[in-house]
């Protein structure tokens, strides 16, 4: 007796899904307020954005600033100490950080909302009234210090150190993290002074995202800042365009007795605010964006060289990145370099097929509400939005944008962004097995694991 197959049905067409708009004042010290009503839950979700306030904004020498920085703020206030401050936060049931990305810092808060005003006013404490206790900040510095150490025996982490060191030469993007030499270079004042200079008002916009009118969520805000001091800090200064890297180069990282080779290749691409970033993404998506990718079909559902293959589009303010991924066995070497480089090179001279084509337009498509669903969702959006200056319109015609990308234009991006000629290739593993597999590619450069760092 035969049994009968049924395939499921198609997917049906996404359904609308209509994001709120921003409503925007200015408060007299000229903090910017932003909000939006969405969700129905009685939660507030408040983002305060520092652009200028990252680590791309570290002191020479001092890597690591800004992450220190964000970290010692709930050290205490000039009211509360560490553990005052961390009761009030906890009677409150809110969840209080201040972290830093690379060309921005973001103070987040969540609260209910029946309890925003005391949310906000401690949020203000907190940003305005920070004391920096040199006990805090040593705490956290050598925590870091730390967590450096543990990243060092990750070869991932290896990897990803030595492609931005070499594909942003000189560069403050050219930094994963903070250096041991740059933390133990800081001081408590160092850190209260970045905090003088690049945590003001007057370059910042409060976001508010939650059920709530956003009339009354411009009111919580205002009265939680106004009549604050703005700071004395000069507005940061633009981050220079990243130098240009002419040619294909290969760095190793040694590795002794890994049964591992980890491959990282980077290469200059788009910024954020590119008017190409959407075509972009869709043909990112056909190549390595996904399990239903090229990358991660061939090189592990059909040749088994790795678990898992990946490629994507990364950005900042001043520049943007392609890159391309894969760990495979050390014997496995030779296979999954030239498995991963035929691939993308044949994706850039051809694009994506039409099944691929539409395949990862439908991908994105159904799944833009997923992170959107919650107030921090819409928040981000706007962060995002307002740090690399676009439109807007931005996210209420996101989806449009994408379906209308049409293949000719996604073969034509990833022949100008994509093809692998040019850029960084990172590996880490055993050098006395694989070093002599990468030198058939092209000149090698080894490096320690502990070898020569910023």
């Amino acid at each position: 007796m035969s049994t009968l197959r049924r395939l499921p049905p198609p997917p049906l067409p996404p359904l609308p899904f209509l994001l709120p708009s921003f409503t925007g004042a200015r408060l007299a010290n000229s903090l910017a307020l932003r909000a939006a009503r969405w969700g129905r839950r009685p939660t507030v979700s408040v983002s305060v954005l520092f652009p200028g306030a990252g680590s791309a904004a570290d002191p020479p020498g001092r890597e690591g600033t800004a992450e220190i920085t964000g970290e010692t703020f709930l050290g205490g206030t000039h009211r509360r100490d560490a553990r005052a401050l961390a009761e009030a936060i906890d009677d409150l049931a809110a969840n209080l950080e201040v972290s830093a990305g690379s060309d921005s810092s973001v103070a987040r808060l969540s609260i209910l909302e029946k309890d925003l005003d005391a949310g906000l006013a401690l949020l203000a404490e907190v940003l305005t009234e920070p004391a920096f206790p040199e006990d805090e900040f040593e705490k956290n510095r050598r925590r870091q210090i730390d967590v450096l150490a543990e990243q060092r025996s990750e070869p991932d982490f290896l990897a990803r150190e030595r492609l931005l060191d070499r594909l942003y030469p000189g560069h403050p993007y050219g930094r994963l993290t903070a250096t041991e030499k740059g933390l133990e270079a800081l001081t408590r004042d160092s850190v209260a002074g970045f905090a003088a200079d690049r945590f003001s008002l007057a370059g910042a916009t409060l976001i508010l995202a939650g059920a709530a009118d956003p009339d009354a969520l411009l009111r919580a805000g205002a009265r939680a800042f106004e009549g604050l001091s703005a700071g004395s800090g000069a507005p940061a200064a633009a981050v220079p365009p990243p130098p240009h890297v002419d040619g294909f180069s290969i760095h190793l990282v040694h590795r002794p007795g890994s049964v591992q080779t980890n491959l990282l290749y980077a290469r200059a691409a788009l910024a954020r605010r590119s008017p190409r970033f959407t075509a972009g993404l869709v043909a990112n998506q056909s190549l390595g964006g996904g399990a239903s990718s090229r990358l991660f079909h061939v090189l592990r559902e059909e040749r088994s060289l790795t678990y898992g293959a990946y490629s994507s589009l990364s950005a900042r303010v001043a520049g943007g990145q392609f890159g391309a991924s894969i760990d495979c066995r050390t014997e496995v070497t030779h296979e999954a370099f030239t498995g991963l480089f035929d691939l993308i090179r044949a994706f850039a001279a051809e694009g994506p097929a039409e099944e691929e084509h539409a395949r990862a337009r439908k991908y994105l498509l159904g799944s833009f509400p997923i992170p959107r669903e919650t107030p921090g969702g819409v928040a981000q959006d706007e962060i995002t939005r307002l740090l690399h200056g676009l439109p807007e319109d931005e996210w209420a015609t996101w989806r449009d944008r994408v379906g209308a990308v049409s293949r000719r234009e996604a073969c034509q991006v990833a022949a100008d962004f994509f093809d692998p000629s040019t850029g960084i290739l990172a590996a880490v593993g055993d050098a006395k097995v694989i070093r002599p597999v990468l030198e058939s590619f092209g000149n090698t450069t080894l490096w320690d694991a502990d070898g020569p760092r910023a």
